[in-house]
């Protein structure tokens, strides 16, 4: 068997919460540029939750060079309120604006208002298909 390196780098890992696990994005061997990658990711993505880690090999372990002890170095939870701010929206929505003296939702849950116009255009042009078809298809005479 060879022997392991003499030194193995500190590592620096960033994870997103995916289920029960934490799935791997990026491994670097410098904090600040992952740092600078942790910050990054959060920007796209402010809504899951992030964390960032140093990896120290495990010269104890029984598979050489493939595990690693690891400390949490920066954890983000999006539903924290002030931790982070997340990055101005781009555009405003369109519609109405809402009645601040109205609650945002009722009971726990969120109103979200029904695309009513989409629908009935949907159900309008399918009528208008079908119509189509039918007369073009289904009448006798030719």
């Amino acid at each position: 068997m060879a022997a392991p390196p003499a030194s193995h780098p500190t590592r620096f890992a960033i994870q997103k919460a995916r289920g029960k696990g934490w799935k791997t994005l990026e491994v670097g061997e410098e904090l600040p540029h992952a740092k600078a990658r942790f910050e990054t990711m959060i920007g796209v993505n402010p809504r899951a939750y992030f964390r960032l880690i140093q990896l120290d090999y495990n010269a104890e372990a029984d598979y050489e060079g493939m595990e690693f002890n690891w400390t949490l170095i920066e954890l983000y939870d999006p539903t924290q309120k002030g931790v982070r701010k997340p990055p101005p929206a781009a555009k405003p929505t369109r519609g109405k604006p809402r009645d601040p003296s109205r609650p945002a939702t009722v009971k726990g849950k969120e109103r979200v208002p029904l695309p009513v116009r989409f629908y009935l255009a949907v159900i309008l042009i399918g009528l208008l298909v079908g119509g189509l078809a039918y007369l073009r298809y289904a009448t006798p005479g030719r």
